[in-house]
């Protein structure tokens, strides 16, 4: 028993290790990009498609995770996750130009292997604690986007762009020593081939892949373009650098709560109903509001609510499926899907503001996607499993 317990609580802090990985060496490259423009003489353009980069990798990669697992195991597929992300991100950060675009995009080949496959550890390791440990991997993912994004600037300023991107290496080494125990996992593969095929012909599949692309159009944007919106609202660069993280850092504990609330019942149409009538709230507040503290209200009614779609979403994939192999086949197929939405959703949104030299106009457009974002949330929250 006590060895189970020790063995229990390694994996955890793996696990949330895993889950710091996820978003920090994606989010710390946004804040670079100006750096980055000036000193490799990148275009705007090709200075935008490196935040572009890992979403397609995620795409793309994303379906062929549960294939590697199959043959090679759980354990194996996230060792070869990290190796992967080191490599990338050394590439990124010492190789110039070229080295910046075909590092982000292997650094994205590695953090899809674990956005897949987590939802699938935690189903097959604690059953009866997806809940909550879906909650502490998001919020886990959402602080350490916060500190990257924070902080890559002030290193950048101090070390160098380059040095300051590799700083995310010696995570990325910390996460695969404390990994070594669980090389070879492997989840039970009954059923495996049964499942893909099933994945396909269902609509909780769909619905799913739905509401995990739309609640990431919102989240990329938010971090593509809030700044923007904010400074056209009124407020300084500084304070709007200061809401714009505000946003990122109130989706922590609502990373934490919302998997808490919305597990108590395998049916979870009501709190995605509650989620998605707040979010309407705050993109109202945010189009509509004139003063300072109505704005500052609004950024962080959009932020819980982005930290509390994205665990949303997790928790569905677990709680969608019985068992584990099925929750990561799930999870990829949801995830290719997912990001490939929103991965437009950025460039779009600042095409339609180039065409309106309007930012009201621009969120207007974004806030109409909250229809469908509602309806796919409340309907992947039916108390429906795949089987």
């Amino acid at each position: 028993m006590t060895k189970d317990r020790s063995y229990n609580r390694r994996l955890i802090i793996a696990v949330i290790f895993i889950a710091f990985n996820l978003r920090a060496a994606i989010t710390g490259v946004g804040s670079l990009l100006t750096i980055l423009q000036e000193q490799l003489q990148l275009s705007s353009g090709a200075a935008g498609f490196i935040t572009t980069l890992p979403l397609l990798a995620f795409a793309v990669v994303s379906p062929l995770v549960s294939r590697f697992t199959g043959r090679y195991g759980e354990g194996s597929a996230i060792a070869f996750a990290l190796v992967i992300m080191i490599a990338g991100l050394l590439v990124r950060s010492y190789l110039g130009a070229a080295g910046v675009f075909a590092g982000t995009a292997l650094a994205g080949v590695g953090v899809a292997f674990g956005n897949v496959l987590l939802p699938s550890i935690i189903k097959g390791s604690f059953p009866k604690r997806e809940a909550s440990l879906t909650g502490v991997y998001t919020a886990a993912m959402s602080l350490f986007a916060s500190i990257a994004a924070g902080i890559s600037v002030p290193l950048a300023t101090v070390l160098g762009w380059n040095h300051a991107m590799a700083v995310w290496v010696l995570l990325a080494v910390v996460t695969l020593v404390l990994w070594t125990p669980f090389f070879r996992m492997k989840l039970s593969a009954e059923g495996r081939e049964g499942y893909v095929r099933e994945m396909y012909k269902s609509p909780v599949a769909v619905w799913l892949s739905l509401f995990m692309g739309l609640q990431c159009v919102f989240f990329y944007c938010f971090v593509s373009w809030l700044p923007a919106i904010l400074e056209m609202k009124g407020f300084d660069t500084e304070t709007a650098g200061y809401l714009f993280s505000l946003y990122q850092i109130i989706g922590i504990p609502a990373s934490l709560f919302m998997p808490v609330v919305a597990g108590r019942n395998r049916d979870q149409r009501k709190p995605a109903a509650l989620l998605m009538g707040l979010y309407a709230v705050g993109m109202v507040a945010l189009i509509a509001g004139s003063g300072s503290a109505i704005i500052a209200v609004a950024v962080m009614i959009c932020g819980f609510c982005s930290g509390a779609c994205i665990s949303l979403a997790m928790l569905m994939i677990s709680t969608r499926t019985e068992n584990p192999v099925a929750a990561g086949q799930l999870s990829g197929l949801v995830q290719s899907a997912g990001y490939l939405i929103a991965a437009a959703g950025p460039a779009l949104m600042g095409v339609i503001f180039d065409l309106t030299a309007d930012w009201t106009v621009t969120l207007i457009c974004l806030a109409v996607l909250l229809i469908p974002l509602a309806v796919s949330a409340v309907k992947s929250g039916e108390d429906r499993v795949i089987r």
